[in-house]
């Protein structure tokens, strides 16, 4: 988990607790590096887009608090963590609008002013993931970006579900954010190769059977859900890839 210790360390501020330090061991010297591999860059950016996502879900669904949780705007110091990077891209970053959405979170404003703002920001971060190599942009290339990102969705699972017990909303919630960001990956891409379409088809509709890992937004009750499932859907999608 180490080459996504900038993501981790901005994320756990988003989201308001600090998890990902506790549970994946960052270190502060290693926080400010520039990162040069597309998978790496593109894993970090789409687990604030699951985190954002995940916050948007549940203001929606009236769960205030909650949304909060993820919605939080990260202090400047922390998401300086990711500026290096941004500007050895020459990427423009997307702070502002980060802030312009917590801030209306924060503030309890009307949904659709909520909406607009979230859709703002994803317009501004979706920016971002263009600065990358045309090689990045293949479908081998998205369909590893798939992997890991449930790679880590396991993990959160692990730690939001334990022996079907909910140990930490947060980080089962984490976890379908960052699912629901793989599948939105593949259902993005646009081909006319038959042969293409259908392994995308098929990899789809791996993730669709993970649904049933979050019967509820927000869990009152016992899970029955194992991170093992995304583990071996893991396994499953890699018979679909070069990987």
């Amino acid at each position: 988990m180490k080459k996504y210790i900038t993501a981790t360390i901005i994320l756990s501020s988003i989201i308001g607790y600090p998890a990902y330090a506790s549970h994946h061991g960052h270190k502060n010297d290693e926080a400010l590096k520039i990162i040069t591999n597309d998978n790496e860059y593109l894993t970090n950016i789409n687990l604030m887009k699951g985190h954002l996502w995940v916050g948007i879900e549940l203001y929606k669904a009236a769960k205030i608090d909650n949304a909060k949780k993820h919605m939080k705007h990260p202090k400047s110091e922390l998401y300086g963590d990711m500026v290096p990077t941004f500007e050895a891209k020459g990427a423009p970053g997307f702070a502002s609008e980060l802030k312009v959405l917590a801030t209306s979170v924060e503030d309890e404003a009307p949904l659709k002013t909520i909406n607009n703002h979230y859709q703002n920001l994803f317009t501004a971060i979706n920016k971002n993931e263009k600065f990358i190599n045309q090689t990045s942009e293949s479908v081998d290339k998205k369909i590893e970006l798939v992997i890991s990102l449930l790679e880590i969705a396991a993990d959160e699972y692990a730690v939001g579900i334990v022996n079907g017990k909910v140990e930490n909303k947060y980080e089962y919630q984490d976890a379908l954010g960052f699912t629901t960001m793989a599948k939105d990956i593949l259902e993005d891409i646009t081909t006319e190769d038959v042969n293409v379409k259908k392994r995308l088809s098929e990899i789809i509709a791996v993730l669709d059977s993970l649904e049933s890992l979050w019967p509820e937004l927000v869990p009152n009750l016992n899970v029955d859900g194992d991170a093992k499932t995304i583990l071996d859907a893991i396994v499953e999608i890699k018979k679909h890839s070069s990987i």
